[in-house]
Protein backbone atom coordinates (compact mmCIF):
# COMPACT_ATOMS: atom_id res chain seq x y z
CA UNK A 1 0.00 0.00 0.00
CA UNK A 2 1.12 3.54 -0.63
CA UNK A 3 1.94 5.40 2.55
CA UNK A 4 2.78 8.80 1.09
CA UNK A 5 0.80 11.64 2.56
CA UNK A 6 0.13 15.34 2.30
CA UNK A 7 1.66 17.49 5.04
CA UNK A 8 -1.62 19.30 5.60
CA UNK A 9 -4.88 17.53 6.48
CA UNK A 10 -7.38 17.12 3.68
CA UNK A 11 -10.47 19.33 4.11
CA UNK A 12 -13.44 17.60 5.66
CA UNK A 13 -11.58 14.60 7.09
CA UNK A 14 -10.77 16.07 10.49
CA UNK A 15 -13.58 15.57 12.97
CA UNK A 16 -13.22 15.24 16.75
CA UNK A 17 -9.77 15.72 18.33
CA UNK A 18 -7.71 12.59 19.03
CA UNK A 19 -7.06 11.96 22.71
CA UNK A 20 -3.46 11.05 23.61
CA UNK A 21 -2.51 9.40 26.89
CA UNK A 22 0.96 8.63 28.24
CA UNK A 23 2.40 5.77 30.26
CA UNK A 24 5.65 7.03 31.75
CA UNK A 25 6.63 10.43 33.09
CA UNK A 26 10.40 10.64 32.72
CA UNK A 27 12.40 13.25 30.85
CA UNK A 28 11.24 11.98 27.44
CA UNK A 29 7.66 12.97 28.32
CA UNK A 30 8.37 16.66 27.82
CA UNK A 31 9.55 16.15 24.26
CA UNK A 32 6.34 14.37 23.33
CA UNK A 33 4.23 16.95 25.15
CA UNK A 34 5.85 19.63 23.01
CA UNK A 35 4.67 17.77 19.89
CA UNK A 36 1.24 17.25 21.43
CA UNK A 37 0.87 20.96 22.22
CA UNK A 38 1.15 21.85 18.51
CA UNK A 39 -1.52 19.29 17.69
CA UNK A 40 -3.80 20.54 20.48
CA UNK A 41 -3.40 24.15 19.35
CA UNK A 42 -4.60 23.23 15.86
CA UNK A 43 -7.55 21.24 17.11
CA UNK A 44 -6.24 17.85 16.07
CA UNK A 45 -5.71 16.40 19.54
CA UNK A 46 -6.49 16.66 23.24
CA UNK A 47 -4.27 15.76 26.17
CA UNK A 48 -5.21 12.58 28.03
CA UNK A 49 -3.99 11.18 31.34
CA UNK A 50 -0.34 10.66 32.21
CA UNK A 51 0.68 7.66 34.29
CA UNK A 52 3.34 8.58 36.86
CA UNK A 53 3.57 5.66 39.24
CA UNK A 54 5.59 7.45 41.94
CA UNK A 55 3.32 9.91 43.74
CA UNK A 56 6.34 11.77 45.08
CA UNK A 57 7.00 13.08 41.54
CA UNK A 58 3.55 14.55 41.06
CA UNK A 59 4.18 17.94 42.63
CA UNK A 60 7.16 18.58 40.36
CA UNK A 61 5.19 17.50 37.28
CA UNK A 62 2.24 19.71 38.18
CA UNK A 63 4.55 22.63 38.87
CA UNK A 64 5.69 22.46 35.24
CA UNK A 65 2.25 21.64 33.79
CA UNK A 66 -0.60 22.43 36.21
CA UNK A 67 -3.36 21.07 33.95
CA UNK A 68 -1.74 17.64 33.60
CA UNK A 69 -4.12 14.81 34.55
CA UNK A 70 -1.97 12.40 36.57
CA UNK A 71 -2.87 8.79 37.35
CA UNK A 72 -0.98 6.05 39.16
CA UNK A 73 -1.55 2.99 37.00
CA UNK A 74 -1.27 2.14 33.28
CA UNK A 75 -4.75 0.64 33.40
CA UNK A 76 -6.22 4.07 34.18
CA UNK A 77 -4.64 5.39 30.98
CA UNK A 78 -5.78 2.56 28.70
CA UNK A 79 -9.29 2.68 30.17
CA UNK A 80 -9.56 6.43 29.46
CA UNK A 81 -11.07 8.06 26.37
CA UNK A 82 -7.64 8.47 24.76
CA UNK A 83 -7.38 6.81 21.34
CA UNK A 84 -3.58 6.89 21.24
CA UNK A 85 -1.32 5.61 24.02
CA UNK A 86 2.35 6.66 24.13
CA UNK A 87 4.61 4.28 26.05
CA UNK A 88 7.80 5.89 27.36
CA UNK A 89 8.73 3.61 30.25
CA UNK A 90 11.94 1.54 30.70
CA UNK A 91 12.39 -0.91 27.80
CA UNK A 92 11.72 -4.09 29.76
CA UNK A 93 8.10 -2.95 30.25
CA UNK A 94 7.33 -2.03 26.63
CA UNK A 95 6.01 -5.43 25.56
CA UNK A 96 3.53 -5.84 28.42
CA UNK A 97 2.28 -2.25 28.26
CA UNK A 98 1.88 -2.23 24.47
CA UNK A 99 -0.08 -5.47 24.67
CA UNK A 100 -2.28 -4.01 27.44
CA UNK A 101 -3.05 -0.91 25.37
CA UNK A 102 -3.79 -2.89 22.21
CA UNK A 103 -6.13 -5.22 24.09
CA UNK A 104 -8.04 -2.11 25.17
CA UNK A 105 -8.48 -1.06 21.55
CA UNK A 106 -5.89 1.74 21.56
CA UNK A 107 -3.46 2.80 18.86
CA UNK A 108 0.04 2.65 20.32
CA UNK A 109 3.32 4.50 19.97
CA UNK A 110 6.26 2.85 21.74
CA UNK A 111 9.64 4.38 22.43
CA UNK A 112 12.67 2.34 21.44
CA UNK A 113 13.12 -0.51 21.59
CA UNK A 114 9.74 -2.00 20.77
CA UNK A 115 10.77 -5.08 22.78
CA UNK A 116 13.99 -6.82 23.76
CA UNK A 117 13.10 -10.02 21.90
CA UNK A 118 12.08 -10.00 18.21
CA UNK A 119 9.51 -12.71 19.00
CA UNK A 120 7.81 -10.42 21.53
CA UNK A 121 7.74 -7.53 19.08
CA UNK A 122 6.22 -9.76 16.42
CA UNK A 123 3.55 -10.92 18.87
CA UNK A 124 2.34 -7.41 19.60
CA UNK A 125 2.63 -6.52 15.91
CA UNK A 126 0.35 -9.45 15.09
CA UNK A 127 -2.06 -8.35 17.81
CA UNK A 128 -2.20 -4.82 16.38
CA UNK A 129 -2.82 -6.11 12.86
CA UNK A 130 -5.52 -8.53 14.01
CA UNK A 131 -7.21 -5.70 15.94
CA UNK A 132 -7.04 -3.18 13.09
CA UNK A 133 -4.91 -0.85 15.21
CA UNK A 134 -1.78 1.14 14.44
CA UNK A 135 1.44 0.32 16.27
CA UNK A 136 4.38 2.68 15.71
CA UNK A 137 7.85 2.16 17.15
CA UNK A 138 10.62 4.70 17.63
CA UNK A 139 12.96 5.86 16.25
CA UNK A 140 11.25 7.99 13.61
CA UNK A 141 14.32 9.24 11.74
CA UNK A 142 12.79 8.28 8.39
CA UNK A 143 10.07 10.91 8.85
CA UNK A 144 12.45 13.89 8.90
CA UNK A 145 11.97 15.94 5.70
CA UNK A 146 15.75 16.40 5.39
CA UNK A 147 16.28 12.65 5.64
CA UNK A 148 13.57 12.07 3.04
CA UNK A 149 15.38 14.46 0.70
CA UNK A 150 18.60 12.49 1.20
CA UNK A 151 16.71 9.24 0.57
CA UNK A 152 15.38 10.68 -2.68
CA UNK A 153 18.86 11.69 -3.87
CA UNK A 154 20.16 8.19 -3.14
CA UNK A 155 17.22 6.50 -4.84
CA UNK A 156 17.65 8.70 -7.91
CA UNK A 157 21.29 7.65 -8.24
CA UNK A 158 22.79 11.04 -7.39
CA UNK A 159 26.02 9.39 -6.17
CA UNK A 160 25.79 6.19 -8.18
CA UNK A 161 25.60 2.82 -6.44
CA UNK A 162 26.28 3.17 -2.73
CA UNK A 163 28.91 0.66 -1.62
CA UNK A 164 29.92 2.01 1.82
CA UNK A 165 28.24 3.97 4.59
CA UNK A 166 29.09 5.04 8.12
CA UNK A 167 27.08 6.19 11.11
CA UNK A 168 28.07 7.27 14.62
CA UNK A 169 26.02 8.32 17.60
CA UNK A 170 26.98 8.46 21.24
CA UNK A 171 27.41 10.54 24.36
CA UNK A 172 29.04 10.25 27.76
CA UNK A 173 26.21 8.16 29.17
CA UNK A 174 22.88 8.53 30.90
CA UNK A 175 21.71 9.55 34.35
CA UNK A 176 19.26 6.61 34.21
CA UNK A 177 20.58 3.35 35.68
CA UNK A 178 18.83 0.97 33.29
CA UNK A 179 20.65 2.57 30.34
CA UNK A 180 23.81 0.97 31.73
CA UNK A 181 22.45 -2.22 33.30
CA UNK A 182 19.74 -3.62 31.02
CA UNK A 183 22.09 -6.03 29.28
CA UNK A 184 21.36 -4.47 25.89
CA UNK A 185 24.31 -2.11 25.47
CA UNK A 186 24.55 1.09 23.40
CA UNK A 187 23.49 -0.46 20.08
CA UNK A 188 19.92 -0.96 21.32
CA UNK A 189 19.69 2.49 22.89
CA UNK A 190 21.75 4.68 20.55
CA UNK A 191 22.91 2.73 17.51
CA UNK A 192 19.32 1.89 16.61
CA UNK A 193 18.95 5.41 15.15
CA UNK A 194 21.75 4.92 12.63
CA UNK A 195 20.66 1.34 12.05
CA UNK A 196 17.17 2.44 11.04
CA UNK A 197 18.52 5.23 8.86
CA UNK A 198 21.05 3.08 7.02
CA UNK A 199 18.63 0.23 6.42
CA UNK A 200 16.04 2.74 5.17
CA UNK A 201 18.63 4.10 2.74
CA UNK A 202 20.36 0.86 1.70
CA UNK A 203 17.78 -1.82 2.35
CA UNK A 204 17.69 -4.82 4.72
CA UNK A 205 20.80 -6.28 6.30
CA UNK A 206 21.83 -9.82 5.38
CA UNK A 207 24.79 -10.44 7.71
CA UNK A 208 26.38 -8.72 10.70
CA UNK A 209 29.70 -8.79 12.53
CA UNK A 210 30.36 -6.74 15.65
CA UNK A 211 32.52 -6.13 18.70
CA UNK A 212 31.86 -4.58 22.11
CA UNK A 213 34.08 -3.20 24.85
CA UNK A 214 33.83 -1.33 28.14
CA UNK A 215 35.61 2.00 28.40
CA UNK A 216 34.26 3.05 31.82
CA UNK A 217 34.69 -0.01 34.04
CA UNK A 218 33.10 1.53 37.14
CA UNK A 219 30.33 3.97 36.29
CA UNK A 220 28.65 6.47 38.60
CA UNK A 221 24.97 7.01 37.74
CA UNK A 222 23.34 9.52 40.03
CA UNK A 223 24.00 8.29 43.55
CA UNK A 224 24.73 4.72 42.45
CA UNK A 225 28.05 3.13 41.54
CA UNK A 226 27.80 0.38 38.93
CA UNK A 227 30.81 -1.88 39.41
CA UNK A 228 30.01 -4.01 36.38
CA UNK A 229 28.07 -1.91 33.86
CA UNK A 230 27.07 -3.03 30.39
CA UNK A 231 29.62 -2.62 27.58
CA UNK A 232 29.58 1.03 26.55
CA UNK A 233 31.20 0.82 23.09
CA UNK A 234 29.76 -1.06 20.13
CA UNK A 235 31.09 -1.35 16.57
CA UNK A 236 28.93 -3.07 13.98
CA UNK A 237 29.49 -3.89 10.30
CA UNK A 238 26.36 -4.77 8.37
CA UNK A 239 26.35 -6.36 4.93
CA UNK A 240 23.16 -5.24 3.22
CA UNK A 241 21.19 -7.42 0.86
CA UNK A 242 22.04 -4.87 -1.84
CA UNK A 243 25.76 -5.63 -1.38
CA UNK A 244 26.58 -2.36 0.36
CA UNK A 245 28.54 -2.38 3.62
CA UNK A 246 27.71 -0.04 6.49
CA UNK A 247 29.41 0.49 9.84
CA UNK A 248 27.84 1.86 13.01
CA UNK A 249 29.63 3.11 16.12
CA UNK A 250 27.43 3.60 19.18
CA UNK A 251 28.69 4.43 22.63
CA UNK A 252 27.98 5.63 26.15
CA UNK A 253 31.59 6.81 26.45
CA UNK A 254 31.88 9.44 23.69
CA UNK A 255 32.35 12.93 25.12
CA UNK A 256 31.84 15.00 21.96
CA UNK A 257 32.08 14.58 18.20
CA UNK A 258 32.00 16.83 15.15
CA UNK A 259 31.27 14.85 12.01
CA UNK A 260 28.33 14.08 9.70
CA UNK A 261 25.67 11.90 11.26
CA UNK A 262 25.66 9.67 8.19
CA UNK A 263 28.20 9.27 5.39
CA UNK A 264 27.38 7.48 2.14
CA UNK A 265 29.97 6.67 -0.51
CA UNK A 266 28.90 5.75 -4.02
CA UNK A 267 30.49 4.95 -7.35
CA UNK A 268 29.75 8.47 -8.63
CA UNK A 269 29.90 10.64 -5.53
CA UNK A 270 29.42 11.12 -1.79
CA UNK A 271 26.50 12.22 0.38
CA UNK A 272 26.57 13.35 4.02
CA UNK A 273 23.70 13.99 6.39
CA UNK A 274 24.78 16.88 8.62
CA UNK A 275 23.98 16.72 12.30
CA UNK A 276 22.54 13.57 13.83
CA UNK A 277 19.90 11.64 11.94
CA UNK A 278 17.48 12.33 14.81
CA UNK A 279 18.31 16.05 14.53
CA UNK A 280 19.34 16.69 10.89
CA UNK A 281 20.99 20.03 10.14
CA UNK A 282 21.11 19.74 6.36
CA UNK A 283 22.93 17.63 3.82
CA UNK A 284 25.77 17.87 1.32
CA UNK A 285 26.43 15.98 -1.89
CA UNK A 286 29.49 15.59 -4.12
CA UNK A 287 28.70 14.48 -7.66
CA UNK A 288 31.59 13.65 -9.97
CA UNK A 289 29.73 15.09 -12.95
CA UNK A 290 29.36 18.45 -11.20
CA UNK A 291 32.83 18.48 -9.64
CA UNK A 292 31.73 20.37 -6.56
CA UNK A 293 30.00 20.03 -3.22
CA UNK A 294 26.31 20.96 -3.13
CA UNK A 295 25.02 22.05 0.27
CA UNK A 296 21.37 22.00 1.31
CA UNK A 297 19.90 23.66 4.37
CA UNK A 298 17.63 21.58 6.62
CA UNK A 299 14.15 21.05 5.23
CA UNK A 300 11.63 21.92 7.94
CA UNK A 301 14.07 22.78 10.70
CA UNK A 302 11.35 22.45 13.36
CA UNK A 303 11.03 18.70 12.78
CA UNK A 304 11.51 16.87 16.07
CA UNK A 305 12.58 13.33 16.90
CA UNK A 306 9.27 12.81 18.73
CA UNK A 307 7.25 13.71 15.62
CA UNK A 308 6.22 10.08 15.27
CA UNK A 309 3.36 11.15 17.55
CA UNK A 310 2.34 13.80 15.04
CA UNK A 311 2.43 11.24 12.23
CA UNK A 312 0.26 8.78 14.16
CA UNK A 313 -2.32 11.39 15.18
CA UNK A 314 -2.50 12.90 11.69
CA UNK A 315 -2.94 9.48 10.11
CA UNK A 316 -6.04 9.00 12.27
CA UNK A 317 -7.27 12.52 11.54
CA UNK A 318 -6.82 12.03 7.80
CA UNK A 319 -8.00 8.43 7.63
CA UNK A 320 -4.81 6.88 6.26
CA UNK A 321 -2.03 4.56 7.37
CA UNK A 322 0.98 6.18 9.06
CA UNK A 323 4.27 6.35 7.18
CA UNK A 324 5.77 3.43 9.06
CA UNK A 325 6.51 -0.25 8.57
CA UNK A 326 6.56 -2.53 11.59
CA UNK A 327 8.44 -5.16 9.56
CA UNK A 328 11.35 -2.70 9.39
CA UNK A 329 11.34 -2.30 13.18
CA UNK A 330 11.25 -6.07 13.66
CA UNK A 331 14.22 -6.33 11.31
CA UNK A 332 16.18 -3.87 13.47
CA UNK A 333 15.56 -5.99 16.55
CA UNK A 334 16.84 -9.08 14.77
CA UNK A 335 19.97 -7.22 13.66
CA UNK A 336 20.58 -6.00 17.24
CA UNK A 337 20.15 -9.51 18.65
CA UNK A 338 22.42 -10.93 15.93
CA UNK A 339 25.04 -8.24 16.63
CA UNK A 340 25.12 -9.19 20.32
CA UNK A 341 25.62 -12.81 19.34
CA UNK A 342 28.31 -11.85 16.82
CA UNK A 343 30.19 -9.90 19.49
CA UNK A 344 29.90 -12.72 22.01
CA UNK A 345 30.85 -15.57 19.67
CA UNK A 346 33.12 -13.57 17.34
CA UNK A 347 31.38 -14.85 14.23
CA UNK A 348 29.41 -13.40 11.35
CA UNK A 349 25.69 -13.91 11.95
CA UNK A 350 23.14 -14.07 9.11
CA UNK A 351 19.97 -11.96 9.19
CA UNK A 352 16.84 -13.82 8.12
CA UNK A 353 14.09 -11.18 8.18
CA UNK A 354 13.44 -8.71 5.39
CA UNK A 355 11.18 -5.71 4.89
CA UNK A 356 9.79 -3.82 1.94
CA UNK A 357 11.27 -0.30 1.97
CA UNK A 358 8.85 2.59 2.32
CA UNK A 359 8.50 5.17 -0.41
CA UNK A 360 9.91 8.24 1.36
CA UNK A 361 9.87 10.51 -1.69
CA UNK A 362 8.16 13.78 -0.74
CA UNK A 363 5.16 14.80 -2.78
CA UNK A 364 5.39 18.07 -4.67
CA UNK A 365 3.10 19.70 -2.12
CA UNK A 366 5.66 18.95 0.61
CA UNK A 367 8.45 20.82 -1.16
CA UNK A 368 6.62 23.58 -3.03
CA UNK A 369 6.84 26.25 -0.34
CA UNK A 370 9.04 29.23 -1.18
CA UNK A 371 11.79 28.60 1.34
CA UNK A 372 13.30 32.05 0.87
CA UNK A 373 10.12 33.40 2.45
CA UNK A 374 10.51 31.34 5.62
CA UNK A 375 11.95 33.77 8.14
CA UNK A 376 10.79 32.34 11.48
CA UNK A 377 12.55 29.02 11.94
CA UNK A 378 10.77 28.33 15.24
CA UNK A 379 7.52 27.55 13.37
CA UNK A 380 6.73 24.98 10.67
CA UNK A 381 6.41 26.29 7.13
CA UNK A 382 2.64 25.84 7.07
CA UNK A 383 2.34 28.09 10.14
CA UNK A 384 4.27 31.02 8.66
Amino acid sequence: MSLEQEDRPAPGIHRSPIGVGFIGAGSVLWAYLGVLDRLVARGYSVAGPVCARRRETWSALLARRPAMKLVETPREVVESDAKVIVIITPPDSHFDLARLALKHGKHVLVEKPLAFQPSQAKAIGDLAAASGLFLMAAPFVHLAPTFRALWTFIQDGAIGRVHSARGLYGNAGSRVVWHHSSGEGPLSEKGIYNLKSLTALLGPGAEVVSAESTAVASRVVGSQVLANPDPDVSHVILRHESGALSSIVSSNAIQRYRRPGLELYGTEGTANLLGDDWDPRGLEIWRNEAGRWEEYEPIESTWHWADGLRELVMSLVEGRAPLADLAHDLHLLEVIAAARRAARERVAVPIVSRFRPLNLRPKNSETRHARHRVHDHTRPEDEQ
